[in-house]
């Protein structure tokens, strides 16, 4: 008798390539069960598409985005209204100098 799997085996660098696509997409999406114990729900998805052979980055991402949705874009840096020698004061040797 042959062992075989239906689901095939993750590699190191499958996981990689799946905690990337996770990253870049910036999903933290995980929910608590009954036991106290966090699930990340996006990761299981991916590890789940992964082994039923959608092996892509981009559509891995794309499924993300359709399961979960978009994620917002995070907000601009705020610019200061005043320069900061305005606030600070000039430095000494602009100073001596003006």
């Amino acid at each position: 008798m042959s062992s075989t799997s239906e689901k095939p085996y993750l590699t190191s660098s499958d996981l990689d390539m799946l905690q990337s696509v996770l990253d870049d997409a910036g999903y933290q999406a995980k929910i608590l069960i009954d036991d106290e114990k966090c699930l990340n729900v996006a990761a299981m998805l991916l590890v789940k598409l992964f082994q039923e052979g959608v092996r892509s980055p981009a559509m891995l991402s794309l499924a993300l985005e359709h399961h979960f949705g978009k994620l917002k874009t995070p907000p601009k840096a705020v610019t200061p209204v005043y320069d900061r020698y305005a606030i600070q004061g000039l430095p000494r040797e602009r100073r001596a100098a003006s």
